[in-house]
């Protein structure tokens, strides 16, 4: 970087940048502690360009997002609880507008060429906004232990293995979109039978039987239901065993934890207008949801509970329930799935694991019930 560089860079940083960092402050609504790396902007032979160009690539942006994340105090607090500092530099020689943002441990890093691609404000701008915004990525407990989804089911024996296929299917019948097992049978014959388990049959002549469910395949042109009796089976072979237990996939996104209490938010403004109390919603106290695993959790209970809450509001004696009983209704999730009523606050309590949640009419009756 050559005399003329240093100066212009110089002349931008005590001329232009103070404002922009007022203006950046203003739409964050909090003061944002920001580190700019000024030599590393300093292209040489473009000062003639920093004045504009500076200002497109990294400040513009900023702002941008901060403003439409700090649009309501949900916003801001969140933004103010996570972001510890933003750093500006040109270090990686990246000039593509997707690639501009990493948010890791509280710090922003912007890091772009400063004088390429210049009018790509709005790309970066969502770039870093989503970058702010982005839920934690659910990790892969099962990468060293392929076992460990089915361990952790407690399904020890060949009679829990088809009670634990069972109860899944009743969950996503139910409304949680886990992935059904397939197991298959190994019998006493000789005969080996694949299937997904739908039901276990009870007769006091026979005993107890499998009742287990083919799916029509390429080569076959309808579907089998074959009833197995249990004394039969010898062996039973849990097939794809890391998915035991698991959602199918994408069926209940990660929100981030932002987006999770804009959904509490929004559901809290549904109940006090059609209640016209000042009841409550979100998360319990001291919950402050950090994993992938939880948020989703939290997530679908707050969809299930909007729905349990719509409907309970359209009926007299449940809107009447919530003005007289309900200040509060809290958010959280726990080993077992729970609701209870205390001193007026209603909290809902979801299972960790997928098949331990609340589909809607298990947590419907157990509002009820509360109530």
């Amino acid at each position: 970087m050559g005399i003329a560089e240093r100066k212009a860079a110089k002349q931008f940083e005590e001329t232009h940048y103070p404002k922009l960092k007022k203006d950046l402050d203003a739409a964050a609504r909090f003061e944002v502690t920001v580190e700019v790396d000024w030599a590393s902007l300093a292209a040489e032979g473009y000062e003639h360009l920093y004045e504009e160009a500076w200002p497109k690539v990294y400040f513009a942006p900023l702002i941008g997002a901060l403003r439409a994340i700090c649009q309501d105090d949900l916003g801001r607090e969140s933004l103010q609880g996570s972001l510890r500092r933003v750093v500006i530099r040109n270090s990686a020689g990246n000039s593509s507008a997707s690639s501009v943002a990493r948010f890791q441990d509280g710090v922003l890093t912007l890091d772009h060429e400063p004088v390429t691609n210049v009018d790509e404000v709005e790309d970066r701008q969502q770039a870093i906004q989503q970058a702010l915004e982005s839920a934690p990525t659910p990790a892969n407990v099962y990468a060293e232990d392929l076992l460990r989804a089915f361990t952790d089911s407690g399904a020890k024996g060949l009679d829990a293995v088809l009670h634990a296929a069972l109860s899944m299917a009743g969950r996503q019948e139910a409304g949680i979109p886990l992935v059904l097992p397939r197991l298959t049978l190994s019998l006493r014959s000789g005969r080996a039978v694949s299937g997904f388990v739908k039901d276990i049959l009870e007769d006091r002549r026979e005993g107890r039987a499998v009742l287990l469910y083919q799916p029509r395949e390429s080569d076959t042109p309808y579907d089998d239901a074959v009833i197995i009796p249990v004394g039969t089976i010898e062996t039973v072979t849990v097939h794809d065993v890391p998915a035991f237990g698991a959602l199918k996939r994408d069926a209940v996104p990660v929100p981030s934890l932002l987006q999770l209490k804009r959904q509490l938010a929004a559901l809290e403004a549904r109940v006090r207008a059609a209640t016209e109390t000042a009841l409550v919603v979100g998360l319990a106290p001291g919950i402050n949801a950090g994993s992938a695993d939880e948020l989703r959790a939290l997530a679908f209970l707050a969809e299930r509970t909007r729905e349990v809450l719509d409907a309970l509001v359209k009926d007299d004696v449940g809107r009447a329930a919530l003005r007289e009983k309900v200040k509060r209704i809290h958010l959280r999730t726990d080993r077992h799935p729970a609701v209870s009523l205390t001193e007026g606050t209603l909290e809902l309590v979801n299972g960790r694991r997928p098949l331990d949640w609340y589909p809607r009419q298990e947590l419907e009756t157990a509002v009820q019930n509360a109530l």
